[in-house]
């Protein structure tokens, strides 16, 4: 009896796992909406407005708890550009050489300052970063650290 038990929570934690690595399907509708949350909420992070960052998150989040989708899931995953790279891969290599360093310079400046929680050169750095992004015309949604060398999303490029 009790290797019965043990073999059904193995089966059970086996297809648990198949269908979490084929990955989820939301309907459409869900999809849209993640999308849309999770489009919100990378905006409302790079403007540092955490009232709505939170907003974002807790709708993304109802979002994944219908579908049982664990929180440790990050929501670039789940997201139409999915596979970590949230889309952003087509904003690659768009800097010149010396735009770039110096995007990377305010990039990491920008970390420091964030985690040092000065915010008066939180906003400096963005204001720079920003300024480069918009001479490329790259839309202010893409996440900084999509465009910066050694960001999250450096295994895209």
């Amino acid at each position: 009896m009790k290797r019965l038990g043990i073999a059904v929570v193995l089966i059970a934690t086996l297809m648990a796992g198949i269908a979490q690595a084929q990955g989820w399907n939301l309907s459409s509708e869900d999809q849209r909406r993640f999308d849309s949350y999770y489009e919100r909420w990378q905006e409302y992070r790079q403007r540092n407005d955490r009232d709505q960052t939170a907003s974002m998150e807790k709708r993304m989040y109802e979002v994944m708890e219908r579908y049982r989708i664990p929180r440790t899931v990050p929501f670039d995953r789940i997201a139409s550009g999915g596979g970590g790279g949230g889309g952003y891969g087509r904003y690659r290599n768009m800097l010149s050489a010396s735009d770039q360093q110096r995007f990377d310079s305010y990039y990491s400046r920008w970390q420091q300052y964030k985690a040092s929680n000065n915010r008066e050169q939180v906003i400096s750095m963005e204001k720079r970063m920003q300024d480069v992004m918009e001479h490329y015309k790259i839309p202010l949604t893409v996440p900084y650290d999509a465009i910066a060398s050694r960001g999250r999303y450096e295994r895209d490029r």
